[in-house]
This record gives structure tokens, C-alpha cells and sequence, in this order.
């Protein structure tokens, strides 16, 4: 038993030092029914111990931004516990400031330094900001796939300016084996993000080269009204429903319509957190909500799993009962785990739930369509009424199914006391802008006149 209890303090030490996260431990059955008794070992040292790099590291750095033209930081999900240090640097450095999936919000995305979420459903603009940047600082994040596109076209103007020694890749991490393990930077800051930024503000600070004037730094007018200029031509946008569908509701209405909500009519003063599912309804809740603080978004953006979005919910609302949470969801997530409803209802948790119902694994089957020669296999759901099985929970709720009906069904939703339940019957979309695999990151099926077909036939994989 007293390596029992080594090994718990050991899961400890791993999952609240240097990067924390979980930590597996499998205990036997009949080790977990013994007895456990003796003497008790003393508390673990735990290693919280923010450590910020060495001098020269963050003076390398510095003179990198002095040199750069065209800088931007793509931050991670390093910079929750530290977002403040990376306002302060940002408006510093007077750099644009684009984001994961899972650190939006860690930048106020209203600000107009945000270029939003970038990557595989990202902004359009925020992608081209990376490929035409000349000095990339990567602060707590991983190079995922998803960010990245096609990694040989990756970042060429960085790479270009590396070669030069006025630009690159600046790579902040606090795991060590997290360099060069999808490419290799060309300064890396191993550290605490936090400290990393502080350190590297004030060193621009007392260096006054170029980097220090923020606004008025070389080239950074040109650079940021060329983001600006990007951020107007190609936003996040969706078609309206046209012909008969005309005046039907899209999973983008409806999100940009809760937004809008929650900006104007504000929820009381409480603070609002939003989990999703996955799919379709994930990206295109961070596409068209405004994230302005950190961890407001609870959201299975690594692993993916579909039915995250209900349990999930549950444990923001225990977490934090004084909140208010929204489950963004689509019907093919929410069928995985709506059982999850008693636990809501018994408990009394006041979750305001918004399902997309297009009757589809909507993203699976699009991508059965475009790369799989429109195989299309068990993507067509089977739903129950949605409506009902609240109600038989003792769960308020109704569906919505139409554009003028939209603004009190969210009112509605929004000023419910306890559960609530919302079934919009929407119609499926396409979700972009789409980076397609193996495509570079500014290589995109972009909104606008672009439909399913229309992307077919781009892919060349569309039936003759």
C-alpha cells in the first residue's frame, strides 16, 4: 500500500506540474477494496513553480521583433491561466492576435488586433495573416494538424525570413518534448508562457529598437491595415435560405442570433459559458460567437467525441451555479448522450440547451460527398422528438423552425428560469471557409457563392 501511495502522489506531481492534465491510474479491483493503512508519507512537493527562460532566449526573441515586418501571434491553449500577459504583449507589440479552438476568448475577439480562430474551419484571414507572416510567435500551442494544413506549406514567408535571420517560427512551451516535435522553431522559449511574455514586454520595453513604437513599429501600419483589409473582404459568412426555403433557419442564424442576444440584453450580469458538441455546430459556434474571456468555451477540440456537449454542460453548471450555460449541440452529438437529460433534470440545472437538428452528422456526411465518392453511409439520422423527450423529463421545451420566429425563440431560451430545451429545426450547411486535407492553410473552400456541388466538382472527386 505504500507504493499505492507513492504512485497517487507521483499522478499528482504529473498532472499539476509543467503542462497539467489528466492522469490515468488503474488500480486493480482487489487493490482498491483493501484496506489501506501505516504510516502516512508526507504531502507531495508539487512542481507549480513558474519558471520563465533564460535572458538571451527572450533577448534573441526581441531582436527578432525588431527586425520582423509582418509579425503575428498564434496562441494556444498555454495562454488560459496567463491571458492578461498576452493582452499586454499584444498591445505592446501592436500585433494582430490569432487563436485555437481552445484559447478563444483568452484574447477579446471584439478587440481589433483579433483575427478569431484560425486553422482547418478558421478565418480566412486569420490563415493568411500565417502564411504571409514573417515572424510567427507560437505561444502555448502544438502546430495540431488542424492549424497547420499541409506542414510543407506551412508558414513559407516565416521560413523565407528565417533563412534571411529576420523572421521564423518563435515556439513558447513549457513541455520541452514539445519542440520540434512537428517543426522546428527557430528560437525555442522553453518556459512558463506567462513569465515568457512578461519577460519578453519588458525587454522590447528597455531595448526602444523598432519593436518598442507598437503602432508606429516598421511596417506595422502597412501589415495591419493588410489584415484589416483581409478581415473585410472575406468574413465568416453563410447564404441565406433562397426559394422555397426562404425565411428557414440555418445553424448560423441561430448562433449569430444568441450572440447578438447575449451582447445586447445582456444575462443579468452572470457569466456565460457555452460547451458544444462536435461537428458541424462546433465550428460554426466559433465562427459566429464573439469569445471574450478564457475557458468560456468547453469543447472537445483535440479528441473530437461526439456527445461531449451534454455532460459537459452538466459539470460547467455544478462548477459554476451562479453562471449561466448554454449546450451549443447538433442532433447527431446530442443523440449519443441525451440520457445525460435526467441528470440535468434532477439536479435542476437551469442548462439552456440549443440543438441543430438538420436530421445529419451533417460534417461526416459532407465529407463523405467531397472525398469519398459521395459514399454516403449512416450519416442520415434517426431522431425521436426532441420536444417530447424534454417534456418527459420534466424539461421545458419547444422548437423553432423559422427566421421569424427566431428573436423571441431565443428569448425565450435565454430568460427560462430552470432547464430548457430548444429544438431549431435547421438546414444543413456547409461549414466554412474549409481547408481540405493535404491542402496548405491559405488553400480554402471559401463562403459565398461556393454550395456542396460547387466544392464537389473543385475537389475533382465529384462523379462524373
Amino acid at each position: 500500500m505504500i507504493i499505492i501511495r507513492q504512485v497517487v502522489h507521483e499522478a499528482f506531481e504529473v498532472a499539476l506540474g509543467g503542462k497539467p492534465g489528466p492522469v490515468h491510474l488503474d488500480l486493480p479491483k482487489d487493490v482498491m477494496t483493501a484496506i489501506c493503512d501505516g504510516p502516512l508519507l508526507p504531502a507531495p512537493r508539487h512542481k507549480l513553480t513558474p519558471f520563465a527562460p533564460p535572458d538571451a532566449v527572450i533577448e534573441r526573441v526581441a531582436e527578432l521583433l525588431d527586425s520582423a515586418r509582418r509579425p503575428i501571434i498564434y496562441a494556444g491553449q498555454g495562454v488560459l491561466n496567463c491571458h492578461e500577459e498576452l493582452r499586454e504583449l499584444a498591445l505592446a507589440l501592436h500585433v494582430p492576435v490569432t487563436t485555437t479552438l481552445h484559447a478563444m476568448g483568452a484574447f477579446d475577439e471584439r478587440h481589433p488586433l483579433s483575427l478569431h480562430m484560425l486553422g482547418m474551419h478558421g478565418a480566412a484571414y486569420a490563415n493568411f495573416a500565417i502564411q504571409n507572416a514573417d515572424l510567427i510567435l507560437a505561444i502555448g500551442s502544438r502546430f495540431d494538424d488542424r492549424t497547420t494544413g499541409a506542414l510543407a506549406q506551412y508558414a513559407p514567408e516565416a521560413l523565407a525570413a528565417e533563412k534571411e535571420g529576420h523572421g521564423g517560427i518563435v515556439h513558447f512551451d513549457i513541455e520541452k518534448s514539445q519542440f520540434g516535435r512537428v517543426l522546428e522553431p527557430t528560437v525555442r522559449v522553453e518556459g512558463d508562457c506567462g513569465p515568457a511574455m512578461e519577460s519578453l514586454t519588458r525587454k522590447v520595453r528597455a531595448r526602444g529598437g523598432p519593436a518598442s513604437r507598437g503602432a508606429e513599429a516598421p511596417g506595422r501600419a502597412a501589415w495591419l491595415a493588410r489584415c484589416d483589409g483581409w478581415k473585410k473582404e472575406m468574413p465568416f459568412a453563410f447564404s441565406k435560405p433562397a426559394g422555397a426555403d426562404a425565411g428557414k433557419i440555418k445553424t448560423q442564424s441561430v448562433i449569430a442570433a444568441l450572440y447578438e442576444h447575449v451582447e445586447k440584453e445582456g444575462v443579468g450580469g452572470k457569466d456565460v459559458f457555452i460547451s458544444t458538441g462536435v461537428g458541424n455546430h462546433q465550428m460554426m459556434a466559433c465562427q459566429h460567437y464573439r469569445w471574450t474571456m478564457p475557458r468560456s468555451i468547453v469543447s472537445s477540440g483535440s479528441l473530437g467525441t461526439m456527445g461531449f456537449g451534454l455532460p459537459a454542460a452538466i459539470g460547467v453548471q455544478m462548477g459554476n451555479p451562479d453562471a449561466m450555460t448554454f449546450l451549443i449541440d447538433g442532433d447527431g452529438s446530442f443523440n449519443m448522450t441525451l440520457h445525460d437529460l435526467g441528470t440535468m433534470a434532477q439536479h435542476e440545472l437551469p442548462v439552456k440547451i440549443v440543438l441543430m437538428n438538420d436530421g445529419k452528422q451533417q460534417m461526416v456526411q459532407v465529407w463523405q460527398k467531397l472525398f469519398f465518392e459521395e459514399r454516403v453511409v449512416a450519416t442520415d439520422n434517426f431522431n425521436p422528438d426532441f420536444v417530447k423527450l424534454a417534456e418527459a423529463y420534466g424539461i421545458e421545451a419547444f422548437s423553432c423552425d423559422n427566421e421569424a420566429d427566431l428573436p423571441a425563440a431565443i428569448a425565450r431560451l435565454v430568460n427560462a428560469k430552470g432547464p430548457v430545451l430548444a429544438d431549431f429545426r435547421v438546414l444543413p450547411d456547409l461549414c466554412l471557409p474549409m481547408v481540405a486535407p493535404g491542402k496548405a492553410l491559405n488553400d480554402m473552400f471559401l463562403p459565398g457563392s461556393m454550395s456542396l456541388e460547387t466544392a464537389e466538382q473543385q475537389t475533382g472527386l465529384a462523379p462524373s
